[in-house]
């Protein structure tokens, strides 16, 4: 409960006819009373009096057991850095016009627009109102209470009630950005986003159907028996291999958790894994996932829409942990829990330093597996390589940057000489790169 500035108002009112009177009284001390003083020496009395019983009849205004109804309609899955509608429905519970504030307790990561916001309801009437929200983290948003200013009838008094509304929502990866970067990567349009579509070679890939012959079909495309039954060119069509399997292997660790720009690491991993999944699930491959570092989880390959809805739930709480990870531990993991030959995916922060630990891992991997190595490396080696150099400091910390990427190409074509196909991204570049390997590995028949 607090005043409001109209009782302030009021009592400054009744403070100024008490200092009129005082200033009067001390005027004529020696005097007798003048009517003048004695008028406001009873105007003072009296508003005391008002300014009492008025506020004894504000409290009760709004001190009276009425229970407020809140319902909170909000989205069981928001897209995080997106804002979203959420709609309140508030009743009055009283026989009376209301004067009511809303504000409602959002967890620190969750920005809204609309709030706090001001309403006015008569006897018995509802409201509805709108307002957005937006998280900037994944992870589930909780909602318990709304916070309503109740103003009493003549609006000297505010009363703060919590209302019990509790919503829970789940704040996902921007699965509908994703989902557009998904129908780039489809056909002509593919071009838009940088994604390569290759001619197709016929080898390694599986028949489709029969069909007339085009110009420029591969002479290996020509099908001599139909050709020879027909009397006219037939060719075979061909289409990407399908049924095929491709595991994620994500690192959660402590590397994962260095940001460029407004997402992490891990982020810009976790959408580039869901983008790739969602086009290896349209080509009619099964995809699995598998989280090392922060915790250890094993989702196996599988096929259809409801595989990327698995993923979501596994991972949209998940958060990269401050600890190192374990690749080679993930990697015998793999090796035993799933041994049918799979595009083994490691999206992950390797540098220089963990070489041996990562030739270890890739090594028992492709035992059973193609492998490939999505590389995020930091933003700031390529700013360094483009400044100009002034001083001596400039100049060592170019050179030793230059050493340090020289270093890491010079792992990644140790890998590639290995079999191992190595992809070195920036984190904004790491969605397209991989779906451009994606779909070098399918067309070239090598899983």
């Amino acid at each position: 409960m607090k005043l409001t500035s109209r009782f302030f108002w009021l009592l400054s009112v009744w403070l100024t006819v008490a200092l009129v009177e005082a200033l009067l009284r001390l005027n004529n001390y020696w005097q007798k009373k003048t009517v003048v003083e004695n008028w406001f020496s009873d105007l003072w009395y009296l508003m005391a009096i008002l300014m009492v019983a008025l506020l004894i009849f504000e409290f009760l205004s709004v001190s009276r057991s009425k229970k407020f109804k809140v319902d909170r309609d909000i989205s069981q899955t928001l897209p995080v850095n997106c804002f979203s509608e959420v709609v309140l429905t508030i009743n009055n519970p009283f026989d009376r016009r209301i004067e009511l504030e809303v504000i409602e307790h959002l967890p620190e990561f969750c920005r809204a627009k609309g709030l706090p916001t001001k309403v006015v309801l008569g006897s018995a009437e509802t409201a509805v109102l709108n307002y957005q929200i937006k998280a900037v983290e994944r992870g589930g948003l909780s909602i318990k209470q709304c916070e309503i200013w109740l103003t009493s009838q003549f609006g000297f008094l505010r009363r703060r009630i919590f209302v019990d509304c509790e919503t829970f929502s789940k704040v996902y990866p921007n699965y509908r950005a994703i989902n557009q970067y998904v129908l780039l990567a489809t056909e002509q349009k593919t071009i838009q986003l940088g994604i390569r579509q290759r001619q197709q070679r016929g080898d390694g890939l599986e028949f489709h159907q029969l069909r007339e012959y085009r110009t420029g079909d591969n002479l290996r495309q020509i099908d001599w028996r139909a050709t020879s039954r027909l009397r006219k060119l037939i060719s075979k069509d061909y289409q990407q291999e399908r049924d095929q399997n491709i595991i994620f292997l994500l690192d959660s660790g402590r590397r994962m958790r260095t940001k460029d720009g407004e997402l992490s690491h891990f982020d810009q991993a976790l959408n580039a894994t869901l983008l790739v999944s969602s086009i290896a699930l349209r080509q009619g491959d099964a995809v699995g996932l598998k989280i090392f570092g922060a915790k250890d989880q094993f989702l196996l390959p599988r096929k259809g829409p409801a595989a990327i809805s698995t993923m979501l739930n596994q991972v949209y709480d998940l958060h990269p942990a401050n600890r190192a990870s374990d690749l080679v531990g993930a990697a015998e993991s793999i090796n035993q829990q799933f041994k049918k030959r799979s595009l083994i995916v490691i999206v992950s922060n390797v540098r220089t330093e963990d070489q041996y630990e990562l030739k270890t891992a890739v090594s028992l991997l492709k035992r059973h597996h193609l492998v490939m190595l999505a590389n995020l490396k930091e933003q700031v080696l390529e700013d360094v390589s483009s400044e100009k150099v002034y001083q001596l400091d400039d100049a060592l910390k170019y050179a030793k940057t230059q050493d340090y990427l020289q270093q890491r190409e010079k792992l990644h074509q140790q890998l590639a000489h290995d079999g191992i196909i190595a992809v070195d991204s920036l984190p904004k570049n790491l969605m397209v790169n991989m779906v451009n390997q994606y779909f070098d590995i399918k067309r070239s028949g090598r899983l």
